[in-house]
């Protein structure tokens, strides 16, 4: 009877310990599948840009900003205009309002 109970003890204790080892790569799948979508999302903002879409506050930094007078393809930026590159997209905005006035594809 001993036995029994070991083995029926044995095999419990066996399967709850397999039971979310065998879950874990789904939930891990579902997470990279949701992450390689975010990346996906984010890789190419212009698309989603429009003239008068505000510019995500993340792109309002100097490491997005160009020089314009450096690129034949864009316009000399006026008063309270800026170029920023994301991506290899150049989307000239408003400064003061952060809009979007201009997005070239690279």
């Amino acid at each position: 009877m001993n036995t029994l109970i070991k083995a029926i003890i044995l095999s419990l204790s066996t399967a709850l310990v397999a039971a979310p080892v065998m879950a874990t790569p789904q939930e891990h799948h579902s997470q990279q599948h949701l992450a390689q979508h975010h990346i996906k999302k984010t890789e190419r903002p212009s698309h989603d840009w429009q003239k008068g879409h505000k510019v995500p506050a993340q792109y309002h930094g100097n490491s997005f900003k160009i020089d314009a007078s450096k690129y034949k393809k864009l316009s000399k930026p006026t008063k309270n205009q800026q170029w920023i590159k994301v991506n290899g997209d150049y989307v000239l905005m408003n400064t003061a309002t952060y809009k979007v006035i201009k997005v070239i594809q690279g």
